[in-house]
């Protein structure tokens, strides 16, 4: 039997992730249930073949997965799906209003990940020598969220850890922005003149 192991998180697609997420949130299984369950999700072997499998052998398989999911990524702005390169959205500050509501919907889910991905990443229409690149504009993400599935889970890693830094800034800078616009409003609501023209504070 030749049996594909996982040597690296690039290995591990989102889709098996997705169902291992669902598998961590049972509280129904033991724990050798749970390890074959895990096995089975991320090698292609079927559950009543595992069976077989010598008891080392499947302590090491299930070992390589835990180390594979365990393994720190960089974030990369570009990757492959079936012959298609997919790129990072370049400029966050130009994001239309779709964009921005779908990226809130998707983005705290992992049953919708893939359809986060596919507003992060979207199809490269133009990419010059040095790297610099132009993607599609957003329609939706019907016609790449299933596409997304496929993507390595070290670029959703990658990605989400750039993107949450990212969002943290736009956080900031937002508060900052409606603090500032607060601050303005009430100036003239505490400020107002005596009798000789003079301005003078309503604390």
């Amino acid at each position: 039997m030749t049996v594909t192991i996982p040597q690296s998180i690039a290995d591990i697609k989102l889709h098996q992730f997705q169902k291992y997420n669902e598998l961590l949130l049972r509280d129904d299984l033991t724990q050798s249930q749970f390890d074959i369950r895990k096995v089975e999700i991320f090698t292609n072997i079927k559950r009543d073949e595992i069976t077989l499998i010598s008891s080392k052998d499947f302590v090491e398989i299930s070992q390589q997965i835990d180390l594979a999911l365990e393994q720190t990524v960089e974030f990369k702005p570009t990757f492959f799906i079936q012959d298609v390169e997919f790129g990072f959205i370049t400029n966050f500050d130009k994001i239309s209003q779709g964009e921005f509501i779908d990226i809130s919907n998707y983005g705290t889910n992992i049953d919708e990940m893939h359809k986060l991905m596919a507003v992060l990443f979207r199809p490269i229409k133009k990419k010059d020598s040095l790297g610099n690149y132009e993607i599609i504009s957003y329609q939706g993400t019907e016609q790449y969220a299933n596409i997304m599935k496929h993507t390595p889970m070290s670029i959703v890693n990658g990605a989400l850890v750039f993107f949450s830094s990212l969002a943290s800034e736009l956080v900031n800078y937002t508060q900052k922005y409606m603090m500032a616009e607060q601050v303005r409003d009430e100036v003239p609501a505490t400020i107002s003149t005596n009798g000789d023209g003079m301005l003078q504070s309503m604390s």
